[in-house]
């Protein structure tokens, strides 16, 4: 009966915190281990090392067997393309960084067996047993405890030989293993990156993708755009590239569809749009000024409004607007079709004006014809009155000298 407890990998090596063991190009190769803290030649010319902490470096790497040790939170930090044709990750998680590819199988966890008995590593205080040739120890339980003597002696181990002492790991059997497809759910619960991941002919890919960056809006100062007849002013500044354009569209068909929907006359029907090359401008939700300028009869009309047009030729909203300076202002949200409609002025007939004058003047004569009548009685009263008074007194007189 086997005693003591199976790990899946030995934590140290030596004095070496083990974050994985490797093999470069085949199954015969000689294993290999990185160490935590220790470093492999430097970043720009070793294609494995470990660096900081739990960090593992793949740089330009081609490695045939790739094996995480006991360490937990292990980040491996790509850069430029690596492969590797087996990965084992022991059923745990590792971190993928970096700038760089990383593409991959997995193994098919073949261990090794001999004669139907398994191979073991072994570890005592955390630390794996070597033989004489100073590599790891490997072997059955029965040769362990056969050479149990010698090893004590190179290892300082217990005096007496206790299987319950010792933690082992069954040895991979890389002759017998074979890659084996990965699937997304394989990589989602073993490998955690923000990296981008896709799955290629059974291999598993993890890539670093240059993030697109939003070209810079350059902006002037400026927050007006002209053309010959539109003002437009906005409330934040607009890019010094940008450029408005005006259509014209009271001769287009939708302007004789408009004008047959309102009661007022449609004084003109303007597309107002910015461009930035040949490509228009989304300018919504913002907050605009527009002043469109007016012709020369502008006083031929009164309660002049700003009408939305959509594109079918229909009346989305009426805009109250306001005449400043021969330009009709308004504010709005959006840029679209804009038509200025008013009522025109009621014109008086020239012959009507000189009938009326007529009439003034006519008018005019008999109150001065009345005026000058009543003086004339006025006056022919008062002088009768005098007359009468005058003879009166001449009568007095004389009755005065005949007594």
């Amino acid at each position: 009966m086997l005693m003591g407890s199976i790990n899946v990998k030995a934590l140290v090596y030596s004095n070496c915190e083990v974050l994985a063991s490797f093999k470069l190009q085949s199954s015969l190769d000689e294993e290999q281990i990185i160490c935590k803290g220790e470093e492999f030649g430097n970043g720009t010319d070793s294609i494995y090392y470990s660096g900081k902490g739990n960090v593992i470096v793949l740089n330009n790497a081609n490695i045939y067997y790739l094996e995480s040790g006991k360490v937990a939170n292990v980040t491996l930090d790509i850069a430029n393309d690596n492969n590797i044709s087996l990965l084992n990750l022991n059923n745990k998680q590792i971190k993928v960084t970096g700038k760089g590819s990383l593409k991959f199988k997995q193994n098919s966890y073949v261990k090794k067996v001999v004669n139907g008995l398994p191979i073991y590593n072994y570890s005592f205080n955390d630390k794996l047993i070597l033989s004489d040739d100073n590599k790891i120890y490997e072997g059955t339980t029965l040769e362990f405890e056969e050479s149990y003597d010698t090893l004590k002696e190179l290892n300082s181990l217990n005096e007496q030989y206790n299987i319950d002492d010792f933690v082992l790991t069954q040895v991979v059997d890389y002759n017998k293993m074979t890659s084996v497809t990965v699937t997304e759910s394989w990589i989602s619960s073993h490998i955690m990156t923000d990296l981008d991941i896709s799955l290629d002919n059974g291999y598993g890919v993890i890539k670093y993708v240059e993030p697109k960056i939003e070209e810079k809006v350059v902006k002037s100062d400026s927050s007006t755009l002209e053309s010959d007849n539109v003002i437009l002013i906005s409330e934040d500044k607009v890019n010094s590239k940008y450029k408005l354009e005006v259509d014209d569209l009271k001769e287009d068909e939708i302007a004789d569809k408009v004008s047959n929907s309102i009661d007022k006359l449609l004084v003109g029907l303007y597309d107002v749009n910015v461009y930035n090359g040949k490509k228009i401008v989304s300018m919504k939700n913002g907050s605009y000024t527009i002043k469109i300028k007016l012709e020369d009869n502008i006083n031929e009309y009164d309660d002049y409004q700003i009408i939305y047009v959509n594109d079918d030729g229909e009346i989305e909203e009426y805009i109250d607007a306001k005449i400043d300076g021969g330009y009709i202002v308004f504010e709005t949200s959006h840029l679209s079709q804009y038509g200025v409609i008013a009522i025109p002025k009621e014109e008086v007939p020239i012959e009507t004006i000189s009938v009326e004058k007529r009439i003034v003047n006519v008018g005019n004569v008999l109150k001065v014809s009345l005026l000058v009548s009543f003086i004339a009685v006025a006056l022919g009263l008062i002088g009768f009155t005098l007359f009468k008074s005058n003879l009166l007194n001449k009568k007095k007189r004389k009755r005065k000298k005949a007594l």
